[in-house]
């Protein structure tokens, strides 16, 4: 058995996992955050289906610092300086799948029949935004601020939904079911960008056991929660949305960041990771 020192990654979605579903707060997980930076015994991923512009405005609240990030789905990873070499003087975002552009334009082309019945961000004004998904309308006009994936509510058939999904592959786009939307992207998953950061910290940390610990609540996270080394379900106030046969995977105890920090607590201590609470 290697005696090398465990670093974790946790790779977290945000809304309904360490954001509340209702009020967006990270409240207490923000706390834990702050201890395991402080510690520098382990990063916090975001791996979220927010834009770049939501994010940056959410790290004004949730002490999330300058780390690596995931947005839009696993679509667009965001490095900060020193990545992926040390001499890089500027940040670099790194692009998966296809511009949002071309997705839109696929979607524009679909047969009338199926176009009818999605309702993208891009249809909507930001009052729409705002209502669809409770955010504020600031918050929204920064959710419409995409780079390379298109939410949308699907107000058709599953049989139609099934004939979209067919006509979005054959143009090298993937469906993909979150919380509340479904989501049109790239080539591109949560689980792959978790994999392609991954190795790269193996590679700046070649003295650490670095581990991979994933945490969801959609649909759109469990690829990424099955594929990781230890892999925790968020349940959602009404309920598990999502489950899974993997001896890896566990529930978390409870929704939200509270739940949150019970569990990555207990990763953290199966791990023999002391937190400190100064």
């Amino acid at each position: 058995m290697s005696k090398n020192p465990v670093y974790p990654l946790i790779f977290t979605d945000l809304d309904g996992t360490l954001l509340d579903h209702e009020s967006y707060s990270a409240k207490p997980a923000d706390l834990l955050i702050q201890q395991i930076n402080r510690q520098s015994i382990g990063a916090i991923i975001p791996v979220t289906s927010k834009t770049r512009a939501e994010l940056a405005a959410l790290q004004k609240s949730v002490p999330l610092g300058d780390a690596i990030s995931v947005t839009e789905n696993g679509s667009v990873i965001h490095l900060p300086l020193g990545y992926p070499n040390e001499g890089a003087s500027d940040p670099v975002t790194v692009r998966s799948g296809i511009a949002y552009a071309e997705i839109l334009h696929q979607i524009n082309a679909l047969p009338q029949k199926l176009r009818q019945h999605i309702t993208g961000f891009s249809d909507m004004s930001e009052a729409a935004v705002s209502k669809a998904t409770g955010l504020r309308l600031r918050a929204a006009r920064l959710a419409k601020d995409r780079e390379a994936s298109e939410p949308f509510l699907w107000s058709g058939s599953e049989a139609a939904l099934q004939e979209l999904g067919k006509c979005m592959a054959d143009a090298r786009i993937r469906m993909q079911r979150g919380g509340r939307f479904y989501h049109l992207t790239g080539d591109a998953t949560k689980q792959q960008a978790m994999a392609c950061i991954k190795s790269e910290f193996a590679k700046r940390k070649p003295e650490a056991d670095v581990l991979s610990v994933a945490l969801g609540d959609g649909p759109n996270d469990l690829g990424m929660i099955e594929a990781a080394d230890i892999g925790v379900i968020m349940p959602n106030p009404e309920g598990v949305s999502i489950h899974s046969s993997k001896s890896h995977v566990r529930m978390a105890p409870a929704p939200g960041p509270r739940g949150w920090v019970i569990a990555v607590r207990d990763v953290f201590a199966e791990l023999g990771l002391i937190l400190t609470e100064s």
